[in-house]
């Protein structure tokens, strides 16, 4: 894990399970918390201290969780609380992304092949998935 170069797991652990806490209360869209208010309430301070909390965010998500965020008002972070939230973030957020790193690996492959006389084949990981399950914080009417 990446968050902190002298973190230890147990450290990471513990700030994964403080943001998934903190976004407890922070479901749908319209409950969105921005990283540096995530930082200043796990006792993060500092020019970049919302880095750790963004890689935690991206370990967590490679865990399974449903964490989304906007960049719309209000910006941030915020657990899924339907399924049209989390498509949009899959459509506009994910799907983007990974074509592009997927062009750019098949050009650049092409490329290495005409220079070194064989082409490479990108090779995707096989990795089970899965879905972490938690409780829902009640939402008040």
């Amino acid at each position: 894990m990446t968050y902190d170069h002298n973190a230890t797991q147990a450290q990471a652990n513990e700030l994964k399970e403080a943001i998934v806490e903190i976004l407890q209360g922070h479901v749908g869209a319209d409950s969105a918390i921005k990283a540096q208010q995530i930082a200043k309430q796990v006792g993060r301070i500092g020019r970049y201290a919302d880095r750790p909390i963004r890689e935690a965010i991206r370990s967590l998500r490679q865990d399974g969780w449903l964490i989304l965020s906007s960049t719309g008002e209000p910006a941030g972070y915020f657990l899924a609380e339907t399924e049209g939230e989390w498509v949009e973030f899959r459509d506009r957020n994910l799907r983007p992304r990974a074509l592009d790193i997927l062009q750019t690996a098949r050009a650049m492959g092409d490329a290495a092949g005409i220079r070194w006389g064989e082409a490479t084949q990108l090779e995707l990981p096989v990795r089970s998935t899965r879905i972490i399950q938690f409780p829902m914080p009640k939402l008040v009417a």
